[in-house]
């Protein structure tokens, strides 16, 4: 599943392609992965240039010059491929966005993928992405931004930290090496964490979602020109290995289940 080194890859590199671009068509061929109609949807978009392409957290946001915004969020994981004519398609997807000079992209879900129209007014409403919080790319995300959003809290830290509202993009796959390297329990609550597990949880979560994103992140995930990225298995610590031992103290790694997520840990390192 695509997290946030990924969204940011693809959003970036849709930006780069796409911008000034004018929409002639899209085709929806999974009617339930939008919010509206396809007829409307072609309606609403149908002549109008990209703006820019974004994202929010794990979602990304093509803005439009007529004041629309398509939403797209890849789901458990999708395909977005660019196509320089429509001679060269994928076999299956179930999204065509055509533009005007004849190159567009695809969209091949593989499970719960969405693609969302909103206009400017509507995108303050929208429920699929009104409270994603900022995410660690941010320059806003700082150390003391963070304290401040764990300050009186008293929940599970990573509960806390794979929901949305509270951090945008981050999701399990990068998660069990972050709290390793932070050295936490993913069930440990935030009360009872000190000053020094919290500078070094922030540290953890911006330099490994960085190094990610300088890897072209994650090995086993498309981008927009259907390249794979350089962050591969070996870059992992104790996510996905079970039973093997621990970089740091030799410990087996064990898998547990953390409420509805499972967590790869070290028992000796990130003791409860």
């Amino acid at each position: 599943m695509a997290e946030l080194p990924e969204i940011v890859k693809i959003a970036g590199q849709m930006n780069d392609k796409l911008r000034g671009k004018t929409v002639k068509t899209i085709d929806l061929l999974q009617e339930k992965c939008a919010n509206i109609p396809p007829s409307k949807f072609k309606q609403r978009t149908e002549g109008a240039s990209v703006e820019r392409v974004g994202n929010k957290g794990k979602w990304i946001v093509t803005s439009l010059g007529n004041d629309e915004n398509i939403l797209l969020s890849l789901g458990m994981g999708a395909d977005v491929i660019y196509f320089e004519d429509e001679q060269n398609l994928p076999e299956k997807y179930q999204i065509k966005v055509l533009f005007a000079d004849g190159t567009g992209y695809t969209a091949r879900f593989w499970w719960f993928g969405k693609f969302v129209l909103a206009t400017g007014a509507e995108l303050q409403s929208e429920p699929n992405t009104k409270d994603i919080a900022i995410d660690p790319f941010d320059e806003k995300f700082t150390l003391e931004y963070f304290e401040s959003l764990l300050k009186g809290k008293k929940t599970q830290i990573k509960a806390f930290l794979m929901n949305q509202k509270n951090v945008g993009g981050i999701g399990n796959m990068y998660m069990h090496d972050i709290l390793f390297l932070a050295r936490l329990h993913p069930m440990k609550k935030i009360s009872d964490m000190r000053a020094g597990e919290i500078e070094l949880l922030y540290k953890s979560i911006t330099e490994l979602l960085s190094l990610s994103r300088d890897k072209s992140a994650f090995a086993y995930e498309n981008d927009f020109y259907g390249k794979k990225g350089g962050y591969s298995m070996e870059y992992f610590l104790v996510g996905y290995k079970e039973d093997k031992p621990c970089p740091v103290c030799g410990e087996k790694i064990v898998m547990l289940k953390t409420g509805s997520t499972t967590s790869f840990i070290c028992p000796a390192c990130q003791k409860l």
